[in-house]
């Protein structure tokens, strides 16, 4: 059993074993998802706090942030932020669908390291990615119908958007690319 001092990043690497760093588990995230899914990290570290007027001392305190997905790669791998004392205490996915003013759920997955093994919270994690990706169908498919789509459900694509009808001879049930 784990110590909270014994807690690193080498979870992470051990749970995702094809990706050496945040970053690159994005890539792949987004890169594999139907849905284009985006991905944030929780960091916790600890920053010094200097002498200001109000602290007559210096001292160390825990700052805990999220990382976005485009700036995952100023983390550096898992062993990097191990050594710069930088730990991932949870992750985040989502997604935006194209075309609409729409984003799925954000789904937090936070590691629990002191009580799950790395496979365990890779199956929680791919789970809640599988939710996104459903999310992000069900938007699709409520707002992307082509106009034999739209013509089917008796709707005028210049006022609203239409549903994908699941028989569409022209978009064989995937809709359109809606640009908004």
């Amino acid at each position: 059993m784990k110590t909270e001092e014994q807690l690193s990043n080498v979870f992470f690497a051990e749970a995702f074993p094809d990706a050496d760093s945040p970053a690159e588990l994005y890539r792949q995230v987004y890169k594999y998802t139907d849905c284009g899914a985006w991905l944030s990290v929780l960091i916790e570290y600890y920053k010094t706090i200097e002498p200001d007027g109000f602290n007559d001392f210096p001292f160390d305190k825990l700052v805990s942030e999220w990382v976005h997905c485009g700036e995952l790669h100023r983390l550096g791998t898992w062993k990097d932020l191990d050594q710069k004392g930088v730990l991932v205490t949870a992750m985040m996915v989502g997604s935006i669908v194209e075309g609409v003013d729409q984003c799925t759920e954000s789904i937090e997955v936070e590691a629990q390291q002191l009580d799950e093994e790395p496979e365990e919270y890779s199956k929680r994690f791919y789970a809640a990615l599988g939710e996104v990706e459903q999310e992000a169908a069900s938007i699709w498919n409520d707002t992307h119908g082509c106009e034999t789509c739209a013509e089917h459900w008796g709707i005028n694509l210049d006022e609203e958007l239409s549903p994908v009808w699941t028989k569409c001879p022209d978009c064989q049930s995937s809709g359109r690319v809606v640009y908004g």
